[in-house]
C-alpha cells in the first residue's frame, strides 16, 4: 500500500523504508505532512508578493519533500527554492503552478490511504 503511493507520486520508495523503517511509520509522517505549515506559507507568499516568506516556505517544504523521498515533488520545490534564492520572483510564480499540481496529487494520494 505505502509502496504504491510511492509509485504514484515518482517518489522513492525504497529511500524512505531506508529512512523510517517500516510502513506504519512512514504513515505516521504521511499524517505530519498533512499538517505542514510550509506549503502555505509559500503559497501565501506567492499571492503577496512576499519573496523573502516564499523563499522560507519554500527551502521548508523542499527539506520536508526530501526527508520523505518525494522524488518529484522535491524536485520542483527545489526548482521554486533556487528562483526565490535568486530573486527571479516572476519565474518562481510561474513554477509554483507546477508546484501546486504536484504538491496537490501527493495530498490526495495520502488522503486515499490515511
Amino acid at each position: 500500500m505505502i509502496e504504491e503511493f510511492y509509485k504514484k507520486i515518482n517518489g522513492n520508495y525504497e529511500l524512505a523504508i531506508s529512512r523510517m523503517q517500516n510502513d506504519e511509520r512512514i504513515k505516521k509522517y504521511l499524517n505530519f505532512f498533512l499538517i505542514d505549515e510550509s506549503y502555505k506559507q509559500l503559497e501565501e507568499a506567492i499571492k503577496n508578493r512576499d519573496c523573502e516568506s516564499a523563499f522560507r516556505g519554500a527551502h521548508t517544504l523542499k527539506g520536508v519533500c526530501q526527508n520523505m523521498a518525494f522524488t518529484e515533488l522535491s524536485e520542483v520545490v527545489e526548482q521554486i527554492t533556487e528562483e526565490l534564492r535568486a530573486k527571479q520572483f516572476e519565474k518562481a510564480k510561474e513554477t509554483f503552478s507546477i508546484v501546486s499540481l504536484k504538491y496537490q496529487k501527493v495530498i490526495d494520494e495520502i488522503n486515499q490511504i490515511i
